[in-house]
């Protein structure tokens, strides 16, 4: 068995964690998106410096999950962070924006070490709610999500190239 580990993205580990961003992100959406609008979301958000810029965010976290040497998934978290549909949960908060793990480890369970480790991190800051955005037609998401104890208080829009989808918003009194 694998030595399983989750541990903050340093500078040393940002083409790793960001070609996990792109690969998870085209595995589980290549489905859903036209092949234009996807390479054109990965060009404009998934770039290099995009991501960069992203991990640099004061407040962002990003936490690499590895079994062994393999990057089997990564969980990015904001601390300080309210919806952007104009809700304001009880504070303080921390949006778990994004929770990915490649196709060939989700068997393994690693979402829920995953979110577990958010709660962990939540904890640590002394967070009261932790939310999250999940497109509505993830059902094996939600369903997670849901055995974890979120539940809906809003949406949003989430667009990748021309198409714009809706988000579902759930939250999670910690």
């Amino acid at each position: 068995m694998n030595d399983q580990h989750i541990r903050p993205v340093a500078e040393t580990d940002l083409q790793v964690w960001m070609q996990l961003e792109r690969d998870t992100f085209t595995e589980t959406f290549k489905p859903v998106y036209s092949t234009q609008d996807l390479q054109h979301f990965l060009r404009e958000k998934k770039n290099d410096n995009a991501l960069k810029a992203e991990w640099e965010q004061k407040d962002s976290f990003f936490y690499i999950l590895w079994e062994g040497t393999a990057a089997a998934g990564f969980i990015k978290l904001n601390l300080h962070r309210q919806p952007d549909n104009g809700t304001l949960l009880p504070t303080p908060v921390m949006e778990l924006e994004r929770i990915y793990v490649r196709s060939e480890f989700q068997s393994k369970k690693f979402g829920k070490q995953l979110i577990r480790f958010a709660y962990e991190q939540a904890a640590k800051h002394f967070v009261r709610t932790l939310w999250l955005g999940v497109w509505e037609h993830n059902l094996k998401a939600r369903k997670f999500y849901e055995k974890e104890g979120f539940s809906a208080f809003g949406e949003h829009s989430f667009k990748v190239g021309t198409q714009v989808d809706r988000d579902l918003l759930l939250a999670r009194l910690l």
